[in-house]
């Protein structure tokens, strides 16, 4: 496996830049406003729009599917580096899958990463204020009654596994990852 680190697909520096550009060409009084209306005229707008959507905008519609269910990562707060993110991974046991010897085990898929990252919140395993996101052991809760924060998106990391991170779906595109394809941000 390549270990070596891959540069963000989306920049959210770049992206906040492009959105105040655009804010202001189009904000009446501004020096860019007044220098595209006496430069280019309004067409020009239309297609820098469009442009800039597609550069920027291209990380929140970027959807792709899970395709590594063998674990998940459990986000405590909306935070990555490299592939260190505050928070847990979840493993589903393990099992010995059909055709395999029984001395073969494996992790049994998750097919609902965010029904199993609720559970985790649930127990308040997780803290997004401790450094690790992890809540202390003496803190869990059994009941499964410590509040979940809404909403929660799934997005997918690089390596194919589904993430559930706090925020809405354009939490992911802020991570440089992609929103999970058919996955529609639930509260």
């Amino acid at each position: 496996m390549n270990d070596t680190p891959n540069p963000p697909r989306f920049n959210a520096e770049r992206s906040k830049a492009i959105e105040q550009l655009l804010t202001n060409v189009a904000q009446d009084g501004t020096p860019e406003n007044r220098h595209f209306q006496n430069t280019k005229g309004k067409r020009i707008l239309l297609a820098g729009v469009v442009v800039a959507v597609a550069v920027s905008g291209a990380a929140v519609a970027l959807q792709m599917p899970v395709t590594d269910k063998s674990s998940i990562a459990c986000f405590a707060r909306p935070e990555l580096n490299g592939s260190q993110f505050p928070g847990t991974t979840v493993v589903l046991g393990e099992g010995t899958r059909i055709g395999e010897q029984s001395t073969q085990r494996n992790p049994i898929p998750i097919e609902d990463a965010l029904a199993a990252c609720r559970d985790i919140w649930a127990q308040h395993s997780l803290d997004p204020e401790s450094p690790n996101g992890m809540a202390h052991p003496s803190l869990y809760d059994r009941s499964f009654s410590y509040p979940v924060p809404t909403p929660l998106a799934v997005c997918v990391l690089k390596d194919g596994r589904a993430a559930v991170i706090p925020g809405d779906k354009d939490v992911c595109a802020s991570l440089g990852l992609a929103l999970k394809a058919d996955e529609a941000p639930r509260p």
